[in-house]
């Protein structure tokens, strides 16, 4: 009996039972924020308080998910661009660890929401409720602001 082509094939089995348990075995980050990754423009904010409504169609204010990570730009360059870390659970969506962007000198974390307050964030850890959420509006809710952004 030649043990060659059984051999052969033995080695062949083992060998790719090992490479497909080693490809199993990587572990790629799934999470289940959905819609709202991408960019995102800033359209309207509302104050809750008195009724009144900001309209930013006009400007380009954006919120960019990916990850675990909130980029808050301005393109046309009248605000500074900031970044922040976001946990999305359900209807609750909630920012904190704030930076100002600048990779010439390295971010810059926050202390003070001033730099937020463009994009609708009045403190250094905000919440909001998720009002609505599809592939191309977003309404979040704060205790005081209201804001409408649309998928870009």
């Amino acid at each position: 009996m030649n043990k060659q082509p059984f051999l052969s094939t033995f080695f062949s089995t083992i060998l790719l039972a090992v490479a497909s348990l080693s490809i199993t075995s990587c572990s790629l980050e799934r999470t289940s924020h959905g819609n709202l990754y991408g960019m995102w423009h800033l359209e309207h904010i509302d104050t809750l308080a008195t009724g009144g409504t900001c309209s930013l169609a006009k400007q380009r204010l954006f919120w960019s998910f990916q990850g675990r990570l909130l980029d808050l730009s301005d393109k046309d360059n009248n605000h500074r661009h900031c970044l922040a870390r976001f946990l999305h659970q359900g209807d609750s969506l909630k920012l904190h660890s704030p930076y100002e962007y600048d990779r010439e000198h390295g971010d810059k974390p926050l202390t003070a929401p001033t730099l937020l307050i463009p994009y609708g964030i009045g403190s250094l850890q905000e919440g909001f409720r998720v009002e609505s959420l599809s592939s191309s509006k977003l309404i979040l809710r704060s205790k005081h602001l209201q804001l409408r952004l649309r998928k870009f």
